[in-house]
């Protein structure tokens, strides 16, 4: 029998946090994985070398001039052409230039699938339109997001997989919990995405004796103005004792330590942010998936069934800080444990790997 070879390419810098379980979906169903993705990703994909049979860079934007770029895009589609994959899987099958090229001009069409971030695109880009013309099978990241959308284009199917699945990293000795009460708000300062109006005045409501650690994971770049005017308001308001920023980037293993020593994974998101609702997903959810954490997120987000089952919501910041004292307390109701089906490896494998249409489907 043949060896069986897939190619999964992530060309941006973020989103990484798929790939793992989809390597491992495919590897331990005997498939060899190439990887091919930004040159920036190689420290964060170091603990998943061991299950790959190569690793390839690709940057768009490596070369200066058009001339290098062009080159640099050829060479990849050549190896792409040359080499027998049975599938080929965007990480991020979003509306750029060399994806475009790429979905288009690799044959046959059927091997090539996606990751769709933000269902929007499917119906309002046109570069998406295109890609869609010979990629028209993609993967969302959350089973409400397979009907939250009526699509235009009706030759389009979805599959949700949930990508919760990460290496084993082990807790860094260095990162010791007290007996304080450690939230977790992954990702950088953005109030865009965000609502931290309503998150600061919910701590600053709370009881200030309150022993809880909000853990800001993400790197707290103090060169942006908005970094800038969050730790300036939490340092006026008294409440940055409560707080633990990093200056610096994670490293993977003191990111998953922070977020299995956390007793809760808070997703602020902003309810301007419409896209929440209907489009795609934080990626706070799958970490909490992940690590088998309750969340806390806005009530307008009971619409999804998982956080139904999962998430302590608040209205406001007055029903926000009174979440905060009872978790302080550890008065805070239970949620329902994670015990569905769904978030097993082999059902997620499954899924994944008939949609992919590679059979026989792992039992």
């Amino acid at each position: 029998m043949p060896d069986k070879r897939v190619a999964i390419l992530e060309f941006t810098t973020y989103h990484q946090e798929c790939l793992y379980s989809q390597i491992k979906m495919f590897s331990e169903a005997g498939y060899k994985v190439t990887l091919i993705v930004n040159p920036k990703l190689l420290l964060q994909i170091e603990a998943q070398k061991n299950r790959l049979e190569h690793i390839r860079t690709y940057d768009p934007r490596a070369a200066s001039f058009i001339l290098g770029r062009i080159f640099n895009w050829l060479k990849l589609f050549n190896y792409l052409k040359a080499t027998p994959f049975e599938r080929i899987i965007f990480n991020t099958a979003s509306s750029n230039k060399e994806i475009i090229a790429l979905a288009l001009l690799i044959s046959p069409s059927s091997k090539c699938y996606g990751i769709i971030h933000n269902l929007k695109k499917l119906n309002q880009s046109f570069s998406q339109k295109l890609i869609s013309t010979k990629i028209n099978r993609y993967f969302v990241l959350n089973d409400f997001l397979l009907n939250s959308v009526n699509l235009n284009n009706k030759n389009i199917y979805l599959e949700s997989f949930y990508p919760i699945f990460f290496p084993e990293y082990g807790l860094k000795e260095n990162i010791v919990k007290s007996d304080n009460i450690w939230i977790s708000i992954p990702g950088e300062i953005n109030f865009d995405r965000r609502d931290y109006v309503t998150f600061i005045e919910g701590v600053k409501k709370m009881n200030p004796e309150n022993k809880i650690k909000f853990i800001l994971l993400g790197k707290a770049n103090k060169n942006k103005r908005e970094t800038r005017d969050f730790l300036n308001t939490i340092e006026q308001s008294g409440i940055i004792d409560h707080f633990q920023i990093f200056d610096e980037f994670l490293e993977d293993p003191d990111f998953h330590t922070y977020l299995k020593l956390s007793d809760y994974i808070m997703a602020p998101v902003s309810l301007a942010e419409q896209g929440y609702l209907k489009y795609k997903i934080t990626g706070a959810f799958n970490l909490a998936f992940a690590y088998q954490k309750p969340l806390i997120c806005p009530s307008s987000l009971k619409i999804i069934s998982d956080l139904n089952q999962h998430a302590h919501f608040y209205e406001n910041s007055d029903s926000l800080a009174l979440i905060f004292d009872m978790a302080a307390n550890r008065t805070l109701p239970p949620k329902k444990d994670y015990e569905d089906e769904k978030w097993r490896f082999s059902y997620q494998q499954n899924k994944y790997l008939k949609f992919l249409k590679l059979l026989p489907v792992v039992e």
